[in-house]
């Protein structure tokens, strides 16, 4: 992860941003490895998880059933019978799951390169609804396959766990883990640079080009007022509450309090090195030198305050703490600009009450920017919204309050030329989602289909074949077989 210097004090990360969230949550280790099993969300989880159930589960209690018993008066060799029908039939359940999974599963995979196959390619996808045809910002699934295609070809190949017994466990983990994220990082920037093109043909076209077919107007309409209110979310997320008010404020005072005790301590710090230095070893001695500062001067330290500050940020992620050091020098600037040399609480929290209200401001403009009847929504309505947004998104870097609000936003900016091709992009990535949307009930129905037509009825005849046969060979008793017989 790089980290950037800036003149405020929000924050500006690069790198993946949800790892680093991840980090900061409470059990984040256990949350880091259940997203180990993200691959159970879809159609192959669902059937393993079903097949864990009936093969595992349901057996017991057909099995056990207490309501199926014989007659009050039955002699012992029907309790018996009764008994051997009920484990007989129970058997029939881990059967009826391996079959699922050797049948079912394995069909998935081809069921979905097909579709993959005719969706994502010109010749075939313009035969489908538009917001079904993938050929100009491909599916997940589809674009996974040409980077594997690609990562191959380059002679990059996943070190599988057998490599372990020569190269040792953490040798071929760390392998793993970077061929994983090149894997990742080819397929984000494969995808960004679809959603890139189609976004740059928007710009210069007001519409959206999917193939030779043109997005209508109304559904264009529909995208930009869903971005306009999601950018009224994030503006949302910038203001400050009444308890944020209390604790920005108390926190203004402890800093502009400490400012030459916090210099005086940080200075020989080298944020500068940390955040230019790429190279792996040199980069983790930093944080280890870092790490082994920070806990001297929490030892030495006789200011509760100070001494709260520097823990804060000991208690962050290794690859975060010098940036957390930047920050909290930077907003000590940050507030001395806004309120003048001389502190008051009830300056600042007139500066913060200011900031929620340029803020609102803000948020009624974009508000004012939507397409009220998107029915009716033309060319010129959609450039116009459009040219509304960038308006409102956008501030003068010469006015210090709007700045110290907005500066590394995700929403504002001050390049309107920037800020313009975030718009067009940020549309662009809501097709996207509609086409996604749109495509996950067509795959959904194909596949439940052939569930229907082909694999039920052939996993049902397999079933109904194997398992007498099955029961035969290793339960003959559960299965009737007479004691003189095979």
């Amino acid at each position: 992860m790089e980290i950037q210097k800036v003149s405020y004090s929000q924050p500006a990360f690069k790198g993946n941003l949800g790892k680093q969230m991840t980090r900061l949550l409470p059990g984040s280790k256990a949350i880091e490895r259940m997203q180990n099993l993200k691959w159970l969300e879809g159609e192959m989880g669902g059937i393993l998880l079903t097949a864990l159930g009936t093969g595992l589960v349901a057996p017991i209690f057909i099995g056990t059933n207490p309501f199926a018993k014989a007659p009050k008066n039955a002699t012992p060799e029907e309790k018996k019978e009764v008994s051997r029908t009920k484990w007989y039939t129970a058997w029939r359940q881990p059967i009826s799951a391996a079959l699922a999974i050797m049948f079912q599963a394995s069909a998935l995979k081809p069921i979905d390169k097909f579709l993959d196959m005719i969706i994502n390619n010109k010749e075939y996808s313009k035969n489908f609804n538009l917001h079904a045809d993938h050929c100009e910002i491909n599916s997940k699934s589809y674009v996974q396959t040409l980077v594997k295609k690609e990562m191959k070809e380059a002679g990059l190949k996943k070190p599988s766990w057998l490599a372990a017994l020569s190269k040792g466990y953490q040798d071929t983990k760390t392998e793993r883990r970077h061929f994983n994220d090149e894997f990742q990082k080819r397929v984000d920037q494969l995808t960004d640079s679809q959603i890139q093109a189609v976004a740059d043909k928007f710009a210069r076209t007001n519409t959206i080009k999917i193939g030779e077919r043109t997005l209508d107007n109304p559904t264009l309409a529909e995208l930009i007022n869903k971005n306009i209110d999601n950018y009224i979310k994030s503006a949302n997320d910038l203001k400050i509450d009444d308890d944020g008010l209390a604790f920005y404020s108390k926190r203004g005072q402890i800093l502009t309090d400490n400012e030459k005790h916090l210099r005086d301590i940080f200075k020989d710090i080298p944020l500068e090195e940390i955040a230019r230095e790429t190279d792996e070893t040199k980069l983790k001695n930093y944080y280890n030198n870092l790490e082994t500062t920070l806990k001297n001067l929490i030892s030495n330290e006789q200011n509760p305050d100070v001494k709260m500050l520097l823990q804060e940020i000991l208690d962050k992620p290794e690859d975060l703490r010098a940036r957390r050091i930047q920050r909290t020098l930077a907003r000590i600037d940050n507030i001395k600009e806004l309120v003048g040399k001389t502190y008051s609480q009830d300056d600042y929290i007139d500066v913060m009450k200011n900031r929620n209200g340029e803020i609102s401001r803000k948020i009624v403009k974009l508000k004012l920017s939507k397409i009220e009847d998107v029915k009716q929504a033309t060319t010129d309505s959609i450039k116009s919204a459009i040219e509304n947004i960038k308006q409102h998104c956008s501030y003068d870097r010469n006015n210090k309050m709007l700045t110290s609000i907005l500066h590394d936003t995700d929403v504002f900016d001050s390049n309107k030329s920037k800020l313009g091709k975030k718009i067009y992009k940020d549309i662009t990535k809501l097709y996207k989602e509609l086409m996604t949307n749109t495509y996950k009930p067509f795959n959904q129905a194909i596949k439940v289909l052939i569930g229907v037509c082909i694999t039920l009825p052939i996993t049902c005849n397999a079933l109904n074949w194997v398992y007498p046969r099955f029961m035969e060979i290793f339960f003959p008793k559960l299965a009737g077989v007479k004691g003189g017989n095979k």
